[in-house]
């Protein structure tokens, strides 16, 4: 009982650490490119690929600020020039999010050529007295592009960002899948395996003994945000999946991991 409790602490830990740095953003090094987003995706799915990890979903995605309101309803024209300016996209009604005093409306557009769908999320949210709307961009997939299919998806993200986004935005990188502990390494052995494929040193660990979550630092990225005084740019989780074997959820993310463990 206490495990189970000591796990359902850690998850509320590290969703709040997302909604964290979704909402007030993280202190940042570096500079992301056109093309340096797909670059560590395609690193982080070929690293999969080559431990058997069966590739679940992958994402790019980026965030901004916007405005700050004094009262409620000022939003509405920023929203409704946002969804004039998107408007080849899917648009759901602003609706309560279960956040408390908390807003959202949703839009998507699917790339049925690619198999990619790109999303995006308005956020009203108080703080400090005042309303504040965000913006948060994605474009996410199930399935491994060909190069040529990169290409061509490189310049949709690049433009969209460009169109939306007044600063030199932050990128995230995030994928997950299904991986199978055949030989019983072990959830610190695994992670150890994934992290030496981007010669990555280990900043900060939680290890549980059917859960492991690494936040560490590699060369091959030039960007960082700083945890306790220390760069990260590289997150590693693997949980057990109970009652399926060496059955494994692993989830790769540069910076910070976006799925809720």
């Amino acid at each position: 009982m206490g495990n189970k409790k000591r796990k359902d602490t850690l998850q509320v830990i590290f969703y709040c650490i997302i909604l964290f740095s979704l909402y007030f953003g993280l202190n940042w090094s570096g500079e992301a490119t056109d093309e340096k987003p797909f670059r560590e995706l395609e690193k982080i799915l070929e690293v999969m690929d080559k431990h058997e990890i069966e590739l679940k979903d992958w994402t790019l995605y980026s965030r901004e600020h916007l405005n700050s309101w004094n009262a409620s309803g000022e939003y509405e024209n920023e929203l409704h020039e946002l969804m004039i300016k998107t408007n080849e996209f899917d648009w759901q009604p602003l609706f309560d999010d279960d956040l408390k005093g908390q807003k959202k409306a949703v839009a998507s557009l699917n790339h049925q050529d690619f198999g990619v769908t790109e999303m995006l999320t308005y956020i009203i949210y108080p703080h400090n007295e005042q309303l504040h709307s965000y913006l948060i961009y994605d474009i996410n997939g199930t399935e491994k592009l060909a190069a040529d299919e990169w290409k061509s998806i490189s310049p949709v993200f690049s433009s969209r960002l460009e169109d939306l986004f007044t600063n030199n935005t932050k990128i995230f990188t995030c994928a997950s899948g299904i991986g199978s502990d055949k030989l019983n390494f072990g959830l610190i052995t695994q992670a150890d395996r994934l992290l030496a494929e981007f010669s990555a040193e280990t900043i900060e660990s939680l290890k549980e003994e059917t859960f492991i979550s690494i936040s560490a630092y590699t060369n091959t990225w030039n960007n960082a945000i700083a945890t306790n005084g220390q760069n990260m740019n590289l997150q590693v989780a693997i949980r057990a999946i109970e009652g399926l074997g060496g059955k494994t959820t692993v989830t790769i993310g540069t910076p910070i991991i976006t799925t809720e463990y």
